[in-house]
């Protein structure tokens, strides 16, 4: 793919998050790395998610250990720009911090039936580690005073200062294996714990992170390492170069599958809310993108869903009889909804992940392509302008394997100068071979799949969708149907809308007559 706007215009940046390390900017997670037309990676990922879904328990410890994977991988990178005597400590940490995550997947790990080839190769990779003699080895020769690090919670410091209150002398009293507590010295006394308690503050100083610079929170954590060092560098030298030789030839293959289990532990939290809320999701059906497979039931757009709490679960079937659809229906029926529900669901089978659906069957597709009405926010060029500039982009991008997805293009002009365009639009787009949707006001448009199917050059076969309106009331079922809307009906409930009927013009006449 070349064109990922489609990401944010659908809010799928939104969905599969991972809210981990938030100060640090992590929230979000760069979806276009992950996104793919290859089936054999889709299936992969699908596999693995499977695990996830199927398997609560699973679901949990992988939650658990990630965050402790991106410690793991923080501390490596604060080591190789660490001073020497730095080093010693980060390496250290590392091992202990390696061996905590491996002893905790070859618990987790075991306990459970894996099917994905991800999961049983993590599986292998821990098991082959922790039954070797040297891992045996490391952990029970690990020193005491070394492993005083591990458990390490905070630090105590006392600082000397002159009659200015300047400090002019700080050092390391003791390492402890607790926290200590924010508080101050009347909440201390009232609870007249202060002969008891030394890990309640009595006057807590701000915290480090927002108010210091990056340099200034830099030599802040110097200070204290290096004082940590000064207790521990016997140990340490020690042990450094055993820490170093185990660390280079074991521990990166738990850094190569951190990307993806982030990745995957975020869609499974979004599914699983979606599973709370009784919503459908499926595994889809991977096709070859040959196929140009995309039939799916009961699709929903899960942002609305997980917003607003209730939405009409609708089909969409994209086959010989109709690749492209014409969408008309009554305002406020559904139809925009309805197009970027389809379309999230192909973004998220193209990250390898479960739809938000009942069943689906899908190829992938080379592009996903959207043409939908944008807030005005050029001066200088009018929307029926920009519509055409971005239509004209949007057209050069297609091919056959493309999805597009329009609403509303071209409303910015006249009726009839917008038919003649978007005819011309939509017979490029079959002519192109692509599969789409293209919802419209614009009544004309209906007669096109009978004019254009015929020709030479169209591909892709139109047909047409509505939405269904109840009759009499004009109340909008949010159904999708195959077909087209009859037009008196719907310009009736129009203007039955907006009081714009006769009988609602002519009832303040009546009763000024009376």
């Amino acid at each position: 793919m070349k064109n990922f706007n489609f990401i944010r215009e659908l809010g799928i940046e939104k969905m599969v998050k991972f809210k981990e390390n938030s100060w640090n900017g992590k929230d979000y997670i760069n979806l276009e790395n992950f996104l793919t037309d290859d089936i054999n990676v889709i299936n992969y990922r699908l596999d693995a998610l499977t695990d996830l879904l199927e398997n609560r328990k699973l679901y949990e410890a992988m939650s658990e250990i990630v965050p402790q994977i991106d410690s793991f991988r923080e501390i490596r990178s604060l080591s190789s720009a660490a001073s020497d005597e730095l080093d010693d400590l980060y390496s250290v940490r590392d091992l202990q911090i390696y061996l905590d995550l491996v002893d905790y997947l070859y618990d987790n790990l075991n306990k459970f039936t894996l099917n994905s080839q991800l999961f049983v190769n993590i599986r292998d990779e821990i098991n082959s580690v922790c039954k070797s003699e040297e891992y045996d080895k490391i952990k029970k020769s690990l020193p005491d005073n070394v492993k005083l690090i591990q458990s390490l919670k905070s630090v105590t410091i006392g600082v000397n200062v002159d009659l200015a209150l300047h400090p002019v002398e700080a050092g390391i009293i003791s390492v402890n294996d607790r926290n200590y507590m924010s508080g101050n010295i009347i909440d201390k006394l009232l609870r007249a714990d202060i002969s008891t308690d030394s890990f309640t503050c009595a006057a807590p100083l701000s915290v480090t992170t927002g108010i210091m610079s990056k340099d200034e929170k830099d030599r802040y954590e110097f200070a204290v390492n290096s004082g940590l060092y000064k207790i521990l560098k016997n140990s340490l030298r020690s042990w450094k170069p055993a820490v170093k030789y185990y660390s280079q030839s074991k521990i990166n293959f738990l850094i190569g599958y951190y990307s993806d289990l982030r990745f995957l532990i975020a869609a499974a939290d979004f599914f699983y809310k979606l599973k709370n809320m009784n919503y459908p999701v499926c595994r889809p059906k991977a096709c070859p993108m040959e196929e140009k497979r995309c039939t799916i039931k009961q699709l929903y757009n899960p942002e609305y869903v997980l917003e607003i709490g209730h939405m009409t679960l609708n089909d969409i079937d994209f086959d010989k009889d109709g690749m492209i659809y014409i969408f008309t229906g009554a305002n406020g029926g559904g139809k925009t909804l309805f197009a970027k529900s389809a379309a999230v669901c192909q973004a998220l089978f193209q990250l390898g992940l479960y739809v938000p659906a009942e069943y689906a069957e899908m190829s992938p597709c080379s592009e996903v392509l959207l043409h939908f009405t944008q807030k005005d926010n050029n001066i200088t060029k009018s929307r029926f302008m920009d519509e055409c500039e971005r239509m004209s982009a949007l057209m050069k991008s297609i091919d056959d394997y493309s999805a597009v997805f329009c609403d509303e293009s071209f409303s910015g002009t006249s009726a009839a100068e917008a038919s003649a365009i978007a005819s011309e639009v939509i017979k490029a787009m079959s002519a192109k071979g692509c599969r789409g949707m293209f919802i419209t006001h614009i009544h004309d448009l209906i007669s096109l799949p009978e004019k254009l199917n015929s020709l030479d050059v169209c591909i892709s076969h139109i047909d047409n969708l509505t939405v269904e309106v109840e009759t009499q009331t004009g109340k909008r079922l949010y159904k999708i149907l195959r077909g087209t809307a009859e037009m008196n009906s719907r310009a009736e409930d129009i203007a039955r809308k907006y009081g714009l009927d006769y009988d609602s013009l002519m009832e303040n006449h009546k009763s000024s007559v009376k």
